[in-house]
């Protein structure tokens, strides 16, 4: 099973309640501290009523009551009623100290559950979608949670005083609780009526989020090409349509708890009325009429809040279907049954009829080809014709299509997948940095590696009079708009090239390493990246063809196919796409050279070369 793209709906309110269940037993102590806790309220609230009714037929008495009992008795209800208070207090803060462990331990979770899925899945979603689930779907898991508390202090509530007017009169009690079902079965009509309004409302605020991140990431396109407005648009229309789902939302929340009101009225008449007669007819007292009235009264305040339950839980079941569905993915790559280790690189790797696809249309086809170790292949290639794929699989990122990846004979897919990570390092065309000090990113490999060698890693990829001339030097934080704006992307770029050559694995994987580097930068870099490449091997994917001038052997890609492998001089001779690339690049090359130097290029040499490339 691989990682599934379609959401898992949690369906009815008991699948989200429960999983606000389960978040709340994974804190033991503290659920069996809550539940004593409400325990004790049930006892102290049905006390409160059945104290005040004895009170009350002790004062109606013929020889009335003396100053000392009514001190007593003032005293003793206000003590339960301070107490019962001093229990509700208790019981919230632990419901909530359970609800936010829940939230922080389901952050952690679900951060080190995206860390297990392969490159697929995150090709398959959007980041505002993974923000969403990572931070703020988990406030659904605190809310559902906290829920649960408010579940057992409700019912807390209700056992008590249920109790309490039933052992005063059975008939009076089932006459006021006559509601409940009434009640619930509006409520739950309006229920579902919510959870489409919260799944509109998700999708619309993923859209807003993915419109709030390309904005910060493409600010610079989207001032050049004028598109400020048409930004603003869909954020407007956007907003517009998230105002409608939440107004959706809150005017069911709001219809239910009217039915619910309404009906809860009905059960208070019918009471007063059924009691009333049973006081005429001298069956029941007024005190014990007043006591019942008093418990329904008391009762509809915790099903008011158990209707608020079902509300909330209603409306975050889109958040609970978002972690749920993370945490039911299963990793696209995993480790085979019975891996084989990989001690060290292979001395032969092997593409046995190598096929893969993102979807239904192939980005390589039937690729067969070996390489040998200390190898540096180079792999070049039209965009789009399947070289960053062939790095990918190689790593195994994504698994074939169809066909195999050998390592000595043995199948990628049967290799221990953190052997093979040992044992590869990789700099990508665009630099990655995590939020930490400059140290901390060359170390990302080797945190155990001492500064001594931090030096010297940084020393090799020609940044380290840059970050010397940083104010905070190796300790400059790196990920943070107020300390990342000195940063180019050059020096991130050789930032991530100090850290594959601390790493110093046997094999390596550059994609456009130097691509972001200027002129001096790059040759100097290139050198510290050609003493990395000494007796590994290296696979090496460039568009600049010149930087492939220490390939052993080179790969060309053309729509996906596998057209031409060789050294320089042999695609040179035989491979024609090979030699249009080269033909491109070398006439962009005496053009760059010719604008630093003389003005352009003579009519005769131009016409020569142009005659040359058509050729």
């Amino acid at each position: 099973m691989t990682e599934p793209t379609a959401p898992q709906r949690a369906g009815s309110f008991w699948d989200g309640f429960l999983i606000g269940v389960r978040a709340s037993v994974q804190q033991p102590g503290l659920a069996i501290a809550f539940v004593i806790v409400t325990l004790a309220l049930a006892v102290a609230q049905g006390g409160l009523v059945w104290l005040l009714r004895e009170v009350l037929r002790r004062f109606a008495a013929e020889h009335g009551a003396s100053g000392l009992d009514l001190a007593l008795a003032a005293g003793t209800i206000l003590g339960i009623w301070i107490g019962r208070a001093a229990l509700a207090y208790h019981g919230e803060v632990l419901s909530m100290r359970i609800a936010y462990h829940a939230e922080v331990d389901g952050m952690r979770r679900v951060l080190a559950k995206l860390l297990t899925l392969s490159p697929r899945f995150f090709d398959q979603n959007s980041q505002g979608d993974l923000i969403m689930a990572s931070y703020f779907d988990l406030k659904g898991v605190r809310t559902v949670t906290m829920d649960v508390g408010a579940v057992v202090l409700c019912a807390s509530r209700m056992l008590g005083l249920g109790a309490v007017a039933y052992m005063i009169s059975p008939q009076l009690a089932l006459i006021g609780l006559v509601a409940v079902p009434l009640g619930a079965l509006p409520a739950h009509w309006f229920g579902q009526r919510m959870t489409d309004a919260a799944h509109a409302e998700r999708a619309t605020v993923t859209s807003l989020y993915d419109g709030f991140l390309q904005i910060t990431s493409g600010i610079r396109s989207i001032k050049v090409n004028r598109a400020e407005a048409r930004m603003i648009e869909r954020v407007r229309m956007n907003g517009a349509a998230l105002y409608h789902h939440l107004v959706s939302q809150t005017r069911s929340r709001s219809q239910a708890k009217l039915m619910l009101e309404g009906v809860s009225g009905f059960g208070l008449i019918a009471v007063l009325i059924v009691g009333g007669r049973d006081v005429a007819a001298g069956t029941l007292d007024w005190q014990s009429l007043m006591s019942v009235l008093i418990a329904v009264m008391s009762l509809y305040g915790p099903i008011g809040g158990l209707l608020q339950v079902y509300s909330r839980v209603r409306t975050v079941i889109p958040n609970l279907e978002r972690v749920e569905r993370i945490m039911s993915a299963v990793p696209e790559i995993q480790d085979a049954a019975s891996p084989h280790p990989l001690a060290g690189p292979p001395a032969v790797i092997e593409l046995e009829n190598l096929t893969f696809g993102y979807g239904a249309q192939p980005t390589l086809t039937d690729v067969s080809v070996s390489f040998r170790r200390g190898e540096t292949i180079g792999v070049v290639g039209p965009s789009g014709a399947g070289k960053s794929t062939l790095l990918a699989l190689l790593l195994r990122f994504y698994d074939p299509t169809a066909g195999r990846i050998l390592f000595d004979g043995v199948d990628l897919r049967d290799i221990r997948y953190a052997d093979l990570m040992d044992r590869c390092a990789i700099v990508l065309q665009e630099p990655f940095v995590i939020t930490d000090t400059i140290a901390n990113n060359i170390r990302i490999a080797r945190p155990d590696a001492s500064m001594d060698e931090v030096i010297a890693a940084a020393q090799a990829a020609n940044i380290h009079d840059e970050i010397m001339q940083m104010e905070g030097g190796y300790e400059t934080l790196l990920g943070r708009a107020e300390t990342g704006r000195g940063i180019s992307v050059g020096q991130k770029q050789r930032i991530c090239i100090a850290a594959a050559l601390l790493k110093n694995a046997p094999l390596l994987f550059l994609d456009e390493a130097t691509s972001n580097l200027d002129s001096v930068s790059e040759r100097t870099v290139q050198h510290a990246v050609e003493r990395l490449m000494d007796g590994r091997t290296t696979f090496m994917v460039a568009h600049r063809l010149s930087t492939l001038r220490r390939a052993d052997r080179i790969l060309v890609f053309d729509e996906g196919a596998l057209v031409g492998f060789g050294t320089h001089d042999a695609l040179l001779a035989d491979c024609e796409t090979y030699q249009r690339l080269w033909s491109h690049q070398s006439i962009d090359g005496i053009l760059a050279t010719s604008s630093s130097g003389s003005a352009c290029l003579p009519s005769h040499d131009l016409s020569s070369l142009t005659t040359q490339i058509s050729r």
